[in-house]
């Protein structure tokens, strides 16, 4: 074999092992941001985002967290540059105000306690903290809390509020003794004015 043709099966044969090399990697460039729930998991997000391309291949990878495991069964288109990936529960998805997400997982998936989400077997560990559960706030991966914004692979971001309603103001005993004092009086016809000719 000719010297340049054995630099052309070198070149030919780096260039595979770097094709192969990617193609593997396709996957591990994708990190927890935000996770939001409320006060019974019922309505929970996880978010995750990622700096590079070519990172679609979420397909057979897992996150796992407080004993569930959540599986992607599908991939994402290959440009993933600056990209989130949105997964949240069915609840969610209903509410005015959020996105449409990109994966629908179970209801009660993390802990609101705290705990650690583990995406493709340690490709990304979060040990997080107590997750804000006031139907406002979302964790956030520097630990601070803010309010939620989760934001799904087409960049829709949204905001929803299962904060409670203010509560109606509670009538004192006074106000009830009032009102009954003024019902009785009408009906004795105290302020009957009788009629003058």
């Amino acid at each position: 074999m000719s010297l340049p043709h054995r630099t052309a099966v070198l070149v030919v044969t780096a260039a595979g092992l770097v094709t192969a090399s990617s193609a593997r990697a396709g996957h591990h460039n994708w990190d927890f941001t935000e996770i939001f729930s409320n006060a019974d998991g019922s309505v929970q997000y996880i978010e995750i985002f990622t700096p590079a391309n070519g990172e679609g291949g979420l397909g057979p990878f897992t996150i796992t967290a407080s004993g569930n495991t959540f599986n992607f069964v599908t991939n994402l288109p290959s440009t993933t540059l600056n990209k989130w990936a949105l997964v949240a529960t069915s609840n969610f998805a209903a509410l005015p105000g959020a996105v449409t997400p990109d994966y629908i997982l179970p209801a009660s998936f993390f802990s609101t306690a705290g705990g650690t989400l583990n995406y493709a077997g340690g490709a990304d560990l979060w040990n997080y903290g107590a997750v804000p559960t006031d139907g406002v706030n979302a964790l956030q991966r520097d630990g601070s809390s803010a309010a939620n914004s989760p934001t799904n692979f087409a960049g829709a971001v949204g905001s929803v509020d299962l904060s409670p309603s203010a509560p109606i103001p509670a009538v004192t005993a006074w106000g009830v003794i009032f009102a009954i004092g003024a019902i009785l009086l009408l009906a004795t016809g105290a302020f009957y004015r009788p009629r003058t000719a």
